[in-house]
């Protein structure tokens, strides 16, 4: 019977040997499945912080280009601000020298505007209320402030070359006239300034104008015919050609 128990005894032993043994190799098994499991786990985790790390990288990258980009352009900003700035400086240094300028302009101006009425007042009166007129809209202008200096200037210039060409052109318009006590309708005719003449619509009665007596003289029809082919010309409606009109004498100095 001991024999017999001894086997039995090995053979128990034997069976838990090999239990443990199962036991050990499943828990093996197991550890390395679940090492595995980690092993996946942490693999996947390194690819995503290798993909987030990527996307930082070049972020980054992104973000330098376009800091680069963005100060570049800074730059240029501020020198553009810089160059303004001297712009502002240097007009604003040309309006006080421009305040200086205008104290002598302005007067001048008004000088040549009353040079240029006293011209008017003691010309041949033709076209006097329109230039008349011109030279008190001078007046107003050059006492505007939000005239410039310029455009004054340049105002009263066209106003002196307005009176310029009234000397090397002829001209015809209508107008209203007294004759014989009575407010008539004429024609006016006005050669350069040496001549300025009328004529009654139906021609019956004519005349021109004396600068030195400062009145009309009436011819009644005596300059009809000249008259009427002097506007004719004067309107385009005839050929150039020699008239026979009176004009003012032309005054010489004889040293």
């Amino acid at each position: 019977m001991k024999y017999n128990f001894k086997i039995i005894l090995c053979l128990y032993f034997l069976v838990s040997v090999d239990a443990i043994s199962q036991e050990i190799v499943d828990q093996t098994i197991d550890e390395q499945v679940s090492a595995s499991e980690l092993s996946q786990e942490a693999q996947l985790k390194i690819d995503s912080l290798d993909e987030e790390s990527k996307e930082i990288y070049y972020d980054f990258k992104d973000t330098v280009a376009e800091y680069k980009s963005l100060k570049i352009y800074d730059d240029q900003l501020q020198e553009i601000i810089n160059a303004q700035n001297d712009e502002i400086k240097n007009i604003l240094n040309q309006i006080d020298s421009l305040d200086e300028t205008n104290k002598d302009i302005l007067p001048f101006l008004k000088r040549m505007i009353d040079v240029l009425r006293e011209f008017v007042n003691l010309d041949i009166p033709f076209l006097i209320e329109e230039r008349v007129q011109r030279l008190d809209d001078l007046d107003e202008i050059i006492l505007k402030a939000n005239v410039t200096t310029a455009e004054k200037f340049r105002k009263v210039f066209e106003a002196y070359q307005n009176e310029y060409n009234f000397g090397n052109t002829i001209e015809t318009y209508n107008g209203n006239l007294e004759l014989d006590g009575i407010k008539s309708a004429v024609n006016f005719f006005r050669l350069g300034r040496i001549g300025f003449y009328y004529a009654s619509l139906d021609f019956k009665k004519t005349g021109y104008w004396d600068n030195d007596e400062n009145s009309w003289i009436h011819t009644r029809g005596r300059l009809s015919n000249e008259l009427q082919n002097a506007i004719e010309i004067a309107n385009r409606q005839a050929p150039p050609n020699f008239i026979n009109l009176p004009i003012k004498p032309v005054s010489t100095n004889k040293s």
